[in-house]
């Protein structure tokens, strides 16, 4: 039997020493494989202990209604990782050439767990082959890399099986949005593998890192990726092929007093709830249409003039001509993606893209 006291113990002194620094760089690489090996070996331990566990019905023991809900339940791990134990302890029985090399420390539980996948989703006179030929090149290759080959093993011994999933994958693309406490919009989802990366090509084109002042990019990853999906957006609300939505065209409308935008004071606020500050709405209203509306006491519309645009047609052509594009130092935007608005080094009107406008706020 196991001495899992005994495990405890030699870790806990091996933490408590902090000695690996006397390793040489050879020692401690090999220490670091070593490591991987026993936590797939622990990690085996774990779910075979789970399905020992489910055999004899631990879990109707203890009320769970089954052994996922046990370990969530007891050993406080996320719902996730309780379901995809209890998924492997269910399959292993099925692929018990990957059982073994997961038993031997050889593969991840994730390697285990994509092999058992692929496995039981193509025919049964071809399974054997496939998982050894799986097996083969599981222990050189990272998940996500495995994932990928066990498509192709996929769509190569059944393709109508791939098919199949390919449509199921399509049905369960998804988009989700809400407002968190502050009024930013978070957003998660799935789209499949085709329309997945026409926005990866679309966000990696407008996201690459761009020097600011002649110095690097000082954006993180996620801040890039996210300046590039607002600048999508505001290209294709610049154009006119998007469809009609409560009778005008797609476009964001906020709301202020003028004497609160001149004075650089309090905030506007947007159809969906949105709020922004005077300063950055004074640097949006660079390029925008102006509304004046007259209210009463009682916030009833007494007059409703005409749109006017800051930045009229002729001075957006003159600009685009002696521009050429984004006048923010190393920024290659066209001129169909800018603003016109932002002040120049000289004083002048510019024009300038979102990351541009972005930039002047760093500098």
């Amino acid at each position: 039997m196991l001495d899992a006291n005994a495990i405890e113990s030699i870790l806990l002194d091996h933490l408590t020493l902090g000695d690996v620094y006397q390793l040489s760089e050879d020692e401690h690489l090999a220490f670091l494989v070593k490591l991987e090996t026993i936590t797939n070996l622990l990690t085996a331990v774990k779910i075979d202990a789970a399905a020992c566990a489910e055999d004899r019905g631990l879990h109707t023991a203890q009320g769970c209604r089954n052994i996922a809900t046990l370990l969530r339940s007891h050993l406080r791990i996320s719902p996730a990782e309780a379901k995809r134990r209890s998924q492997l302890a269910e399959d292993l029985p099925g692929v018990p050439d990957t059982r073994d090399a997961l038993y031997a420390g050889v593969i991840s539980s994730d390697h285990a767990a994509i092999i058992a996948d692929v496995i039981k989703n193509i025919p049964a006179e071809v399974a054997d082959e496939a998982e050894q030929s799986l097996l083969k090149h599981a222990p050189e290759l990272t998940p996500r890399e495995l994932m990928q080959l066990g498509k192709r093993v996929r769509s190569h011994v059944d393709q109508e099986g791939a098919f199949t999933d390919e449509q199921a994958a399509v049905e369960a693309r998804a988009f989700r949005m809400t407002k968190n406490q502050h009024g930013w919009l978070v957003f998660n989802g799935c789209l499949p593998p085709l329309e997945g990366g026409m926005v990866e090509e679309a966000l990696h084109a407008v996201s690459k890192p761009r020097p600011v002042g002649g110095e690097e990019d000082p954006r993180t990853p996620e801040q890039r990726y996210a300046d590039g999906l607002c600048e999508l957006i505001t290209v294709a609300m610049s154009t006119h092929d998007l469809p009609i939505s409560g009778g005008v065209r797609p476009q964001m409308v906020v709301t202020m007093q003028l004497d609160w935008l001149e004075e650089k004071v309090r905030s506007g606020y947007t159809d969906w709830d949105g709020e922004a500050t005077a300063s950055l709405l004074r640097q949006l209203s660079c390029d925008a249409e102006l509304i004046p509306v007259v209210l009463n006491g009682e916030s009833i519309p007494l007059d409703y003039g005409r749109s006017v645009r800051t930045a009229p047609p002729p001075l957006r052509r003159a600009l685009a001509v002696r521009d050429k594009g984004c006048a923010f130092p190393g920024c290659d935007r066209p001129p169909a993606w800018t603003e016109v608005g932002l002040p120049g080094l000289d004083g002048q009107v510019v024009a300038c893209c979102f990351e541009g406008y972005r930039g002047a706020v760093v500098e």
